[in-house]
């Protein structure tokens, strides 16, 4: 028996396992198909996530937002972190591409804060960390963002970047309730390249060869037998896209919950899966040696709560994934789409008069790749489970108890790599017309690789003392925790196994006051160490401390029928950050990682050796100072507001001291914690709701709509970097990622022009070559002129429109986020025309010509490698801001007495989609969060909701 037959039977168990706990004669209850409103005024005594527990949401003097599972529902894909863009405000999510099981975005919490290694926030699953992308929505309760040092800095020396913690959905003392689910749908790619056909290309490429002072390569006969394709063998015209994609690609999930419980036992119990094809053609249905592009998931969770005794509780978590992944020629295909966008439509034709693959030595065939190189497949299985006992101490101190708690969560994925090679013929004329073909390449048999496998695992204890009494006005909740987690990552290849090992230890505490509802204060610590630095110096403590002010239950605003909540808040601490080199990250040892090449003997023989690296006995994590100031305001009970200000200083960031030795020196320098970067900027929430349904007013029509906006702006302060010759090639003072190039004043119009312009070394210049600007005055344009150009790729500032409608049974939702402050640059084939023998865009048909000199918006043509024209230069960055419309789903909920006869207590039909439309700056040209390889995908599904 396989592994997907053990797995299908284990899913099966838990199943049945939570039926069991299921008390006779249940009866289902009616739960709302609709996503729950966002917190508003009548949501303030709601528990929230927090660091370790949960706090009512009146108590919360920290930067926490947070999303709700039903929210995420609203966007159908197979990573859960592609359902985040634009719900959590300060939550930046970068987009890396669409390929099913290899779509894995980064997330960012309040922009960049340092300009070393690690930069993504830390993701807690139930406290634990753990992998989160292969969740679904489904078996998510919440999302929350710990955003300033109050909420984090008990994280000790990992909460700098921010936290995300997910919760997952736990059982109630209620009735069973069932709830079934599917949505089918489709995939396509939001925007494919664009490339002129053979016809086009010949001509221009011509043009090329002249400007270049070279013979056209093409007849007047090829341009016309490319423009008529009367000769496709030899004149092909070949849309690579068109052979390798298709236009859709079908994705499936479905949903199976159980809910419920009583004093005693509670239970949410969860089978999920979710099937996704890839956008190549199934190369798989047609040869044996290939497969299919499919990604597919089976999700499995049993959360229990059970009441051991009247003091006694105990906890248990435990969910998991199988998922398998299967793509013709490689792991990822990323190499077919660097295929797609270099051949030229015309250089072979997909299969030759005879049947063959056409191709050459050095240009392969892409729809033979994904037919005739083998397969790549993958399984992965991810298991998360952690078990809990609290006691209640009220015997010794009332509102006192005690919880240990242990975790274990494991990654594993193995991998099948089955390689081949083919034969591929190019096709000439013989010279008494016949056709001759030249062979390339030779067909092998399969070979078969399984030994390549990556894991991830970990195991965590904790142990809480947790206290929280009220007396009269005064309210106090503390807590003491112990954390131990140790995690490995280990990578098996064909020749060796790399296993690098984690491990942190420490602890933390926090101590929260209220007075008369009205005045909160909070500090926390958090005290942790971790083996990755050196002895003496593993060990750090983060203090934070908070205060909020509910100024609407004061006197003067008690029964103010305008202002029915108001809260100021304000938290300053230190958090720390130790994601500083890996895996090479014991840098207080001395290394000897550094190579080199020494040449000897009259042969000068090359013999190559290790070099002493320098040590750094003192190396320490990142620290930062984060300030915040947040204000939460609630008008007539419709009116949400709120705000947030903030400022974070991250120092001791690992720099090489470049700027006090110099690199003659012939040594290869420590990484010292000299580095800083300040970061500062504000989120703003403003939400109108047509309040609660009352009585008849549930047939009316009611709504949300809600806006937010976050912004986060940084600057590198000092990160010792080496002496230049001018001011402005200086990375101190700009963003992270800042872009240095050359400066661009438009093309040159004539000789005259040239003559009377700066030398550019680059290449000789022509009219219609890109002229820039010297900026150092010596008349000559170098490397020396390249300054600060357009903004980084993480955008600055991150706007969200969400609105929610319904009236009677139907309900309208959507979401549009819109983001400013990016730059996205022109580079590669898809650009560059004829760069590398790649193709040519329509991009390049605005080319300067003497008779377009006054319109041109692109360059001369060259049919070789301009080494002018396409320097990194502001002529290729264009605005990255882009508005997209995330998610929107219309719906329908069937009425009670429709559906009372087959015992169904909610029914709902609804159609969704995901990634629908861009507006942006790109011209049409790409997507402008992915500008090569596998594109975005939009998806368009229909889906039914049953309650039982």
């Amino acid at each position: 028996m396989n592994a997907k037959n053990y797995s299908t039977i284990g899913l099966l168990s838990l199943l049945y396992l939570g039926l069991c706990q299921v008390t006779e004669g249940q009866v289902a209850t009616k739960d709302t198909v609709t996503t729950a409103r966002p917190l508003s005024f009548s949501d303030r005594n709601t528990d929230r996530p927090i660091a370790y527990g949960v706090q009512p949401a009146w108590k919360v003097t920290s930067a926490i937002s947070s999303v709700s599972g039903n929210d995420l529902r609203k966007n159908l894909t197979t990573n859960l972190g592609n359902t985040l863009f634009g719900r959590l405000p300060g939550l930046t999510v970068g987009q890396s591409g669409g390929e099913p099981g290899n779509d894995s975005p980064s997330l960012r919490a309040r922009g960049t804060n340092t300009y070393g290694t690690g930069r993504n926030v830390l993701v807690l699953v139930d406290g634990y960390e753990s992998s989160y992308e292969q969740l679904v929505p489904d078996e998510i309760e919440t999302v929350s963002l710990l955003k300033d040092a109050s909420a984090t800095a008990i994280y000790g020396l990992r909460g700098a970047n921010g936290v995300l913690l997910i919760t997952t959905k736990r059982g109630a003392d209620s009735p069973l309730v069932v709830n079934f689910s599917t949505q089918q749908g489709f995939h396509t790619a939001t925007r494919l390249p664009q490339f002129l056909g053979s016809y086009d290309y010949a001509r221009l490429y011509n043009e090329g060869l002249k400007n270049d002072g070279k013979a056209p390569l093409y007849t007047d006969t090829d341009l016309d037998a490319y423009r008529t394709g009367s000769d496709p063998y030899f004149h092909p015209n070949v849309n690579w896209y068109d052979q390798v994609l298709r236009k859709t690609a079908p994705i499936s999930t479905y949903n199976l919950n159980f809910k419920g419980g009583n004093s005693s036992v509670r239970y949410f119990v969860l089978l999920n899966a979710v099937m996704s094809n890839g956008l190549y053609k199934n190369t798989g249905d047609m040869v044996a040696e290939s497969v299919n592009s499919q990604y597919s998931r089976v999700n499995f969770r049993s959360n229990v709560d059970i009441n051991l005794t009247k003091r006694l509780s105990a906890s248990l978590t435990l969910g998991g994934s199988v998922e398998d992944k299967s793509n013709p020629g490689g792991t990822t295909t990323g190499g077919i789409f660097n295929s797609l966008a270099t051949l030229p439509p015309n250089a072979f034709p997909v299969y030759n008069a005879n049947g063959t693959f056409g191709g050459t030595s050095a240009l392969s065939n892409p729809l033979a790749n994904l037919l005739q190189t083998g397969s790549y497949t993958s399984n992965g299985r991810t298991i998360q489970t952690n078990l809990r006992f609290t006691e209640q101490l009220d015997m010794l101190a009332p509102g006192l108890s005690v919880s240990a708690a242990v975790s274990f969560n494991n990654f594993f994925r193995s991998y099948s790599d089955k390689t081949k090679q083919y034969e591929r013929y190019f096709a000439t004329k013989g010279v008494a017309g016949d056709t001759l073909y030249t062979r390339f390449g030779q067909n092998t048999s399969l070979v078969g690789n399984e030994a390549n496998s990556d894991q991830y695992r970990n195991i965590i204890f904790q142990g809480f003392l947790n206290y929280d009494r009220t007396i009269g006005r005064h309210s106090i909740s503390a807590l003491l925790m112990y954390n131990s987690d140790s995690y490995t990552n280990t990578t098996q290849g064909s020749n060796a196994i790399e296993s690098l090992p984690f491990k942190h230890l420490g602890g933390g505490g926090r101590l929260t006051y209220t007075n008369s509802d009205k005045y909160i204060g909070e500090v926390s610590v958090g005290y942790m160490g971790s083996e990755a630095f050196p002895k003496g110096g593993r060990f750090g403590f983060f203090p934070a401390a908070s205060v909020g002010w509910i100024a609407s239950n004061e006197a003067f605003l008690k029964n103010n029928a305008l202002v029915t909540y108001l809260k100021l808040r304000a938290s300053y601490g230190l958090t720390g950050n130790d994601q500083i080199g890996s895996p090479n990250r014991y840098f207080y040892e001395q290394p000897y990682r550094y190579t080199a090449a020494y040449y000897l003997g009259t042969g000068n023989t090359q013999v190559n050796g290790l070099v002493e690296g320098v040590a750094n006995p003192n190396v320490s994590w990142e620290k930062e100072k984060k300030l915040n100031v947040g204000v939460e305001l609630t008008l007539a009970k419709r009116l949400d507001i709120g705000l947030d200000i903030f400022r974070q200083d991250r120092y001791d960031i690992l720099a090489a001291p470049n700027s006090t030795v110099p690199q003659y020196i012939g040594t290869t320098l420590p990484q010292l914690n000299q580095g800083k970067v300040t970061n500062s900027g504000f989120e703003a929430t403003v939400r109108y709701s047509s309040g609660p349904t009352t009585g008849t007013s549930a047939s009316q029509l009611q709504y949300m709509v809600e806006a937010s906006g976050w912004y986060a702006q940084n600057k590198i302060v000092y990160n010792s970097e080496a002496i230049r010759l001018y001011d402005y090639q200086y990375t101190t003072g700009q963003p992270i990622g800042q872009p240095f190039g050359l400066q661009a004043l438009g093309l040159f119009r004539d000789q005259a022009d040239i003559a009377a312009s700066p030398r550019q070394i680059f290449a000789p210049v022509q009219p219609g070559d890109i002229k820039y600007k010297d900026q150092n005055g010596d008349g000559i344009i170098d490397q020396n002129d390249t300054r600060p150009i357009g903004n980084t790729s993480i955008p600055t500032l991150t706007l969200s429109l969400h609105s929610r409608l319904q009236y009677k049974g139907f309900d309208l939702e959507f979401l549009f986020q819109g983001v400013t402050g990016r730059t996205t640059y022109f580079g590669g084939t898809l650009f560059q025309a004829f760069q590398n023998n790649g193709q040519v865009g329509p991009i390049a048909l605005n080319r300067w010509t003497p008779e377009t000199a006054a319109t041109a918006t692109y360059p001369r043509l060259s049919a070789s490698n301009n080494l002018n024209n396409f320097q990194f230069s502001d002529y290729w960055q264009r605005d990255g801001s882009f508005i997209k419309l995330r998610s929107l789903e219309l719906g329908y909920t069937v009425a009670s007495q429709l559906i009372s006869r087959v015992k169904l207590s909610n029914a709902r039909l609804f159609v969704n989609g995901t990634n629908l439309f861009s507006l942006d700056r790109m011209d049409g040209y790409a997507d402008p969060e992915v500008i090569g390889g596998y594109p975005p995908l939009r998806t368009v599904s229909i889906g039914i909701r049953l309650q039982f």
